[in-house]
């Protein structure tokens, strides 16, 4: 069904057009990726889907009664409030209706005979478990643990939380407000990898339509089934997930591609002819046929999307084929231990990366081969001939008052000017961009200048602290091709599971204050987990059976006669209460069935004098009947574990 439409949208801010002419539908269980370069306009549209924003010209429009969940930059918190207690807030309907059902009981229990009462009471409780009034709780725990929220921090004010902590907040809320249509903008950032995975599991079973805004592949390719792509101030929808859609994209470029070079060839014959026999007077008219059918051809254009950024990685001297060797190494602060026990070695042309939850001592351990911290224990061995560079999340490297070619010269203050624009050019900054200062760039472009720089500097051992952070997707996508192409060794934190997977053929995994080598990729180390999972619960339901068939063999053995003949006898009892139990059932059946055969009689079903006594006398006998069943269940449950 669908429950969304979009009809010729346009958004213009002041004389440029960000796009135009945007049509599309959403199904009620669609699960859309919206990808494009950064400022095509992604969250421009995300806005005028919510309302916030209203287009040029064009209109959104959504079924009627329907909601859209939506993170705006506000994110809509309560700083005075606790986690709990705003997380809470999402289920004020419910709590006021479970306050409504105390007063009612209260109610009841003075006028017990008040059938009007009773009716509404039953209706009200009945809406209560519908809506989810006995699992609101459960539900929230579930995702704040999800979140990676654990239970000792739900009592803290929202005010006391980080920027991140906010927005991650601000998500467990609008998904537990379970909203028809679902808009999110970035959803994977701030998030570390086990966060990622549960995200992802959550959306999949999500009841309701959901439109993404992500520049991360692997989320895409998990959870989109149709791809939005937002480039050139058009939209192009493609069926299937993020790699279907680069296939598709890459032969739809081919095809264009192909198609303007062999028009482009004709155009260039048609022009030769036409100007050989214009000038002819016997073949004046055919040269002006064929120069008004060129005129009137429709040309075709070059695919746009080849305009990309050019990132190139070299050293500038080989390094000794060790590269790094930690030995029980113990990093942190001096009053703090972050991780210990670290053994790995890093050999040349090696692509190590290195995962773990947010906070765990991933960018310290950078920082610590980096020479910026010292280690508390152990050691780290440097192979010879190594040049390290370093790529700072946090793009701290780069002076805020300095302009983008200044940045560039003041490094390499011999290299020609015309070969510092043609390197930020490739870079993809514009001859406007060169003038502005490093404070005027967004995070994208300053993201860009950063690389720009390593790239300049030719060392062969590459730290990176979160790399693609600030990258659209086809930035990342030509930074992995060029950090594979690299001929020197490689070192990086990430969070981007699909840039590890490319990457990576190792993985430290820091969990828990300790560090773990998988040998392969992040599909690899996947696998790993999950054999590592399943060896451990067989190990487990092993070792519980053991420990039960040795328990009992043991206490068999010990018994007294005194025990055997206590516990044969609380057997005889538990015997005897299954059977009572059984009993009582049938006769309560029976006796339920005779009261329904009485009230099917036509006069008696007439008669609510008659009827109504009968409906009293059904509901005790069926609650016994309830109890009686429960009896049963139980004592035969206690049997069973006895024997």
């Amino acid at each position: 069904m669908i429950i969304a439409q979009a009809q010729d949208l346009e958004q213009r801010f002041g004389g440029n057009t960000i796009f135009s002419n945007i049509s599309f539908s959403v199904p009620d269980n669609a699960r859309i990726g919206l990808v494009g370069p950064n400022g095509a306009g992604k969250t421009t549209l995300l806005k005028i889907m919510t309302g916030q924003q209203e287009p040029t010209s064009g209109q959104f429009t959504i079924n009627k009664g329907l909601k859209v969940g939506y993170i705006a930059q506000e994110n809509g918190l309560d700083e005075e409030k606790t986690i709990w207690d705003e997380m809470l807030t999402v289920f004020n309907d419910l709590i006021e209706k479970n306050k409504k059902i105390t007063k009612m009981q209260e109610q009841i229990a003075d006028h017990p005979e008040d059938e009007a009462l009773l009716k509404r009471y039953d209706q009200l409780a009945y809406d209560f478990e519908q809506e989810g009034g006995f699992t609101y709780q459960a539900e929230i725990k579930s995702i704040l643990n999800g979140f990676n929220f654990k239970e000792n921090t739900w009592n803290k004010v929202i005010g006391t939380l980080s920027g991140g902590e906010k927005t991650r907040l601000a998500f467990v809320k609008l998904l537990l407000q379970k909203p028809p249509v679902l808009l999110l903008d970035e959803p994977t950032n701030y998030l570390d990898l086990d966060t990622l995975d549960w995200l992802e599991a959550f959306l999949k079973n999500y009841q309701g339509a959901i439109i993404t805004v992500s520049h991360d592949q692997y989320f895409l390719d998990h959870l989109a089934n149709q791809i939005f792509e937002l480039n050139f101030g058009k939209l192009t929808t493609f069926k299937g997930n993020y790699s279907q859609y680069v296939k598709e994209r890459e032969l739809m470029d081919s095809q264009q591609e192909a198609a303007y070079e062999k028009q482009q060839e004709k155009i260039k014959k048609e022009e030769e002819f036409i100007q050989k026999n214009l000038v002819r007077a016997s073949t004046t008219k055919r040269a002006q046929s064929r120069r008004k059918v060129l005129d009137k051809m429709e040309r075709i254009k070059p695919p746009k999307h080849k305009q990309k950024v050019r990132i190139n990685f070299t050293s500038e001297r080989p390094s000794g084929k060790e590269v790094l060797i930690a030995k029980d190494l113990t990093i942190g602060y001096p009053d703090k231990v972050m991780v210990s026990d670290i053994d790995f070695q890093v050999n040349k042309n090696d692509r190590v990366a290195i995962i773990g939850p947010n906070g765990i001592g991933k960018s310290t351990l950078l920082k610590t081969i980096m020479k910026k911290l010292k280690p508390k224990d152990g050691s780290i061995k440097y192979g010879a001939s190594l040049d390290i560079g370093y790529y700072d999340q946090e793009l701290q490297s780069l002076d805020p008052s300095k302009t983008v070619l200044d940045t560039i010269w003041d490094r390499h203050k011999t290299m020609p000017e015309k070969d510092v624009r043609s390197i930020l050019a490739s870079f993809l900054f514009t001859a406007e961009d060169i003038d502005k200062t490093v404070g005027q760039l967004s995070g994208g472009q300053k993201a860009r200048l950063t690389l720009t720089v390593l790239s300049l500097e030719k060392d062969n051992f590459l730290l990176m602290d979160e790399p693609t952070n600030h990258l659209d997707i086809e930035a990342k996508e030509v930074l992995e091709e060029a950090l594979d192409n690299y001929d020197g060794t490689l070192l990086f934190v990430s969070h981007d599971r699909y840039f590890i997977n490319e990457l990576a053929n190792k993985i430290i995994s820091v969990r828990d204050g300790h560090a773990k080598i998988y040998n392969g990729n992040y599909s690899y180390y996947l696998d790993e987990k999950a054999k590592q999972a399943a060896a451990a619960q067989e190990a487990e339901a092993q070792k519980a059976e053991t420990e039960t068939t040795s328990s009992a063999s043991q206490n068999k053995g010990k018994l007294s006669y005194q025990e055997q003949k206590a516990r044969d006898s609380q057997k005889r009892k538990l015997e005897r209460a299954v059977s009572d139990a059984e009993a009582k059932i049938e006769k309560l059946e029976a006796e339920e069935k005779e009261i329904q055969t009485e009230m099917a009689n036509p006069d008696i079903a007439a008669s609510f004098e008659k009827l109504g006594p009968l409906q009293e006398k059904l509901s005790a006998v069926q609650e016994q009947l309830d109890q009686a069943n429960t009896d049963w269940e139980n004592a035969l449950e206690a049997l069973d574990e006895f024997e």
